[in-house]
C-alpha cells in the first residue's frame, strides 16, 4: 500500500521555514536573490558563490547554482536560493 504522506513533488522551502531567520528584509528583486543578498547571508564571500554558479575547474568545483545574469548581475530565483542557503547552513552545522 503506498504511503499516503509520500508525494513526488519537491519540497518549496519558504523564508518562515529558516532557523536562524534570514537577514534580508526586503529584496532588490522581488522574486530574485542576487550574488551579493545570498553571500552576506551566508557570510561567505561572494566570489565563492560566484563559483558555485559559474564553476571553477582549476579547483575541481561544479557549478551547482543556477542563475541569469542580467547587465553584469547575477540574478538566482527565491526557490533555488532558499534550497542553496538551506543547504549550505546545514554544511557548516556538519563542519562544526
Amino acid at each position: 500500500m503506498p504511503n499516503p504522506l509520500a508525494t513526488n513533488e519537491p519540497m518549496v522551502r519558504n523564508p518562515s521555514d529558516f532557523d536562524p531567520p534570514l537577514q534580508r528584509k526586503e529584496p532588490s528583486l522581488p522574486g530574485y536573490w542576487t550574488l551579493e543578498e545570498i553571500a552576506a547571508e551566508l557570510g561567505i564571500s561572494t566570489r565563492r558563490v560566484g563559483y558555485d554558479i559559474t564553476g571553477y575547474p582549476q579547483k575541481n568545483i561544479q557549478p551547482n547554482l543556477k542563475a541569469f545574469k542580467v547587465t553584469g548581475t547575477f540574478f538566482i530565483t527565491e526557490e533555488d536560493a532558499l534550497e542553496y542557503i538551506h543547504t549550505k547552513r546545514l554544511s557548516k552545522r556538519k563542519k562544526s
